[in-house]
């Protein structure tokens, strides 16, 4: 399978809503989304509901003027996808090829 590979740029986004919504466009989640990290885990990791399937790689760039706690998301984001991977592999051993990278 093809890697896809999902730029964000980072340079516009004011709150941490910015960051929730440009995920939602690039994964093409469905309207109704939920906007914590848990409902986007699911949705990548579950039942397949975002038009964007696996794998893929989400690459956030521009990220240097973030704000501190939009930064912190973007982080904490990153982790938890990269944790739940890892967990799924181990526990089922399927592997989900996401991954959220951060670059300046």
């Amino acid at each position: 399978m093809t890697m896809h590979e999902i730029e964000l740029d980072a340079s516009s986004w004011k709150t941490a809503q910015d960051f929730r919504q440009a995920l939602k466009t690039a994964i093409g989640a469905p309207e109704w989304h939920g906007d914590i990290v848990g409902a986007f885990l699911d949705s990548i990791f579950g039942d397949g509901m975002n038009a964007l399937k696996p794998p893929y790689v989400i690459k956030v760039v521009n990220t240097s003027n973030l704000a501190p706690d939009v930064k912190e998301l973007v982080h904490d984001f990153s982790s938890a996808i990269a944790g739940t991977r890892a967990r799924r592999l181990a526990r089922i051993g399927e592997d989900v090829a996401v991954r959220l990278e951060i670059e300046n």
